[in-house]
C-alpha cells in the first residue's frame, strides 16, 4: 500500500464503514437487549405471582388460587431443578391415597413437602425465610375457615336434597288427586 492512501470497501473508507455499521447495529443491539431484559422481568413477575398465590393460600389447599399456583410451578420454574424436584415430591405426596391408619402421617408428609417446595421457590427468588417460619407463620382467619366449612357442608348436602326432591316427585301424595282434600 502506498503511504497516504487508505483501504476502501465499496468506495468507503474504513472509518466510514465502521460508522455505518455502528449506526445500523447499535439500535438493533439496544432493542435486543431491551427485549431480553423485559422478558426476564416478566418471567420474574410471573414467578413472584405464583409464589405469592402459593404462600397466601398454603393452609387452604381447596382454594382455587392454591391449585392454580401449584399447576403454574412447572410453567414458571421448569428450569430450576431444586424447585421441580420439590414439586414432584409434593405432587407424589398429595396423590398418595392413605389408608385409615396412616391419614395423619400422610398429611404431615404432604405439609412437609409443601413447605420444602415453598422454601425452594422463595430461596430462588431471593427471599430469606426458614422452612420452619413458612410452616409456622401462616394465618387463616377463623371466620374464613368457618365460612369455608359451612360452604363445604352445604355442597355435601346438595345430593341429599336432590334425592329427597326426586322422591317427592316420583311418589306424589296419595291424598292429592288434583283437588284439595277435606
Amino acid at each position: 500500500m502506498i503511504a497516504g492512501t487508505e483501504a476502501t470497501l465499496l468506495g468507503l473508507k474504513t472509518y466510514e464503514l465502521i460508522t455505518i455499521v455502528a449506526i445500523v447495529v447499535g439500535p438493533l443491539l439496544a432493542i435486543a437487549i431491551s427485549l431480553f431484559i423485559e422478558g426476564r422481568r416478566q418471567q420474574r413477575d410471573r414467578q413472584n405471582q405464583t409464589m405469592r398465590m402459593l404462600v397466601s393460600t398454603r393452609h387452604l389447599p381447596g382454594d382455587a388460587a392454591y391449585t392454580t399456583a401449584i399447576n403454574m410451578i412447572p410453567v414458571d420454574f421448569n428450569k430450576q431443578r431444586p424447585i421441580m424436584a420439590a414439586w414432584h415430591a409434593y405432587i407424589e405426596s398429595i396423590r398418595f391415597q392413605p389408608s385409615a391408619t396412616n391419614v395423619e402421617e400422610s398429611y404431615k408428609q404432604a405439609v412437609s413437602k409443601q413447605t420444602k417446595l415453598i422454601f425452594e421457590i422463595m430461596k430462588f427468588l431471593g427471599y430469606r425465610i426458614s422452612e420452619t417460619d413458612i410452616q409456622a407463620t401462616a394465618y387463616a382467619a377463623g371466620g374464613f375457615i368457618e365460612r369455608d366449612n359451612i360452604m363445604i357442608r352445604a355442597w355435601q348436602a346438595w345430593p341429599r336434597i336432590a334425592d329427597a326432591l326426586e322422591l317427592q316427585v316420583e311418589s306424589p301424595d296419595p291424598n292429592v288427586d288434583g283437588e284439595t282434600s277435606r
